[in-house]
């Protein structure tokens, strides 16, 4: 049998190296470019900036700016701190799982963290949900303690929540769901309710000024929403999206959404039958059978898995959002492992596998857009007198410049400050723009269409396009004779 430390140190060692593996492999994709462009400013101007032009609290760019300090800004550079804090989160998954079930059900449920596609993904870019989850499987372990008792997991729990809400505003889930940790705890071994009360009371006072500093980023994001025309509210709720996310919760965007196109492509479709039974047993079964597998640490959390879905009634969140699900699948996977012993290493070996082709990516799963090849592809072949136009997205400039070696002139569609207010932005169609920007140019225009809307023909209808070729799943580049364009619909 291995002792504690043992334990703790093949999973911290698993799990770092997981994350820090090819960590610079992957193209920085837009919002990568955004936390970089944030960890260039003076503190101040960071801090300003990011709390004035985007919907995120300011402690992920803190942490990415230190990082870039530490590492410099390259791709590992910007991306270390937060593979750190990521593979931390191994520490809490095992102690809160070994707490509710076992010792060796928690040490493979941690292993489930460290080797899992999903986690690592988040582990590996350098945005705000990586910290988010760490933090949230932190603060769910020292609740969990809280409210049994322990005073120096109450202070740390207050702590950590502080720091969550600095975070991100979807830590509010996190809260709910360490809230339903409370009510699981046997009624004679947590603390007065009211103990339990005052702490979340003082964490909503806390995050009130943070919630009133951001109302406008709100209304401005959901504006972009469905000026993009997605589908917001409760009918969101019940649609086929909510489950499809919730599958990709242990192999993350390695596994595409739900759709009819899955017919047509038979490997793929079994890989999402396996993947499905995977799911269901480590999450859902050890819920339905907490009874019957004498598991009373898993009560109450079954209702519990509902918390992170209350997002599609007013947003539209991919499996990176909904990272809270995993305090409850931390538990529930324990307990299955302990159950089946078997199920354990099965699990882990086919998280391994499916590593391998996560790892052969170029670009992120969840953004399969390649701005570092297709910035060097136009880098290389533009003539000198092209230019450079860059429509939708706030960052995509700063994709440019990151990536860019050349000094060919862009022309930004929504400016070159990607945190200025959307307010202060200039209201104009990306073809009026186009043809604005054609009729003042010399040169021919080269397109790095971003494809989060449509392809480069549904953009630019009645244009030919020469020199036409795919960089990654979702990124096009294209010539326009005569000018030189770079197209981005992500907001």
């Amino acid at each position: 049998m291995m002792n504690r430390r043992i334990r703790l140190t093949i999973l911290t060692s698993a799990a770092v190296f997981t994350r820090l593996f090819l960590l610079g492999r992957k193209s920085l994709w837009i919002d990568e470019c955004l936390a970089w462009g944030a960890s260039r400013m003076e503190w101040m101007d960071m801090l300003n900036a990011v709390s004035s032009g985007t919907p995120h609290p300011p402690l992920s760019f803190v942490l990415i700016k230190l990082s870039t300090l530490a590492a410099g800004s390259g791709e590992i550079g910007l991306r270390l701190f937060i593979a750190l804090v990521t593979a931390s989160a191994v520490i809490p998954v095992y102690r809160l799982a070994s707490r509710r079930i076992s010792e060796e059900g928690g040490f493979m449920a941690a292993l489930l963290w460290a080797v899992a596609p999903y986690s690592v993904s988040l582990g590996q870019e350098c945005w705000v949900y990586g910290l988010n989850a760490a933090l949230s499987l932190w603060f769910a372990d020292s609740a969990d303690l809280a409210w049994r008792g322990s005073q120096k997991a109450y202070i740390s729990a207050v702590f950590l929540g502080i720091l969550g809400l600095m975070s991100q505003h979807i830590f509010l889930l996190s809260i709910m769901m360490a809230s339903v940790l409370y009510f699981s705890v046997p009624s004679r071994e947590r603390i007065p309710f009211l103990k339990f009360l005052v702490l979340l009371l003082f964490l909503a006072l806390v995050y009130l000024p943070v919630f009133l500093r951001f109302r406008e980023q709100f209304a401005a994001r959901h504006h972009r929403m469905v000026s993009a025309g997605a589908q917001i509210g409760l009918e969101r709720l019940f649609s086929l999206r909510p489950v499809s996310e919730f599958l990709r919760i242990i192999p993350g965007g390695i596994l595409p959404v739900l759709s009819a196109n899955l017919l047509e492509r038979p490997r793929m479709l079994s890989a999402y039958f396996v993947n499905i039974a995977v799911v269901f047993s480590t999450v859902i079964l050890p819920l339905l059978f907490w009874r019957k597998w004498k598991l009373p640490g898993l009560r109450f959390l079954l209702p519990a898995l509902v918390i992170p879905f209350v997002l599609f009634i007013g947003d539209d969140p991919t499996a990176r959002q909904m990272a809270v699900l995993w305090i409850p699948v931390s538990i529930s996977s324990a307990g299955l492992f302990l159950r089946f012993r078997w199920t354990g290493p099965a699990v882990l070996i086919l998280c391994c596998a499916a590593l391998v082709p996560y790892y052969h990516m170029k670009e992120f799963p969840y953004h399969r857009s390649n701005w570092r090849e297709a910035v060097h592809y136009v880098d290389s072949i533009a003539s000198p007198g092209q230019e450079v136009i860059i429509f939708g997205g706030k960052s995509t400039a700063l994709a440019w410049e990151y990536y860019s070696s050349s000094d060919i002139p862009i022309h930004a569609h929504r400016g070159r400050d990607p945190f200025a207010p959307d307010s202060v932005r200039a209201d104009v169609s990306p073809s009026d723009y186009l043809e604005e920007v054609l009729e003042n140019s010399r040169g021919d225009v080269w397109i790095i269409n971003d494809i989060w809307r449509a392809p480069i023909s549904g953009l630019i209808d009645g244009f030919n396009v020469c020199e036409y070729r795919k960089k990654g799943e979702m990124m096009e580049t294209g010539l326009v004779k005569r000018h030189a364009i770079v197209f981005s619909l992500y907001d």
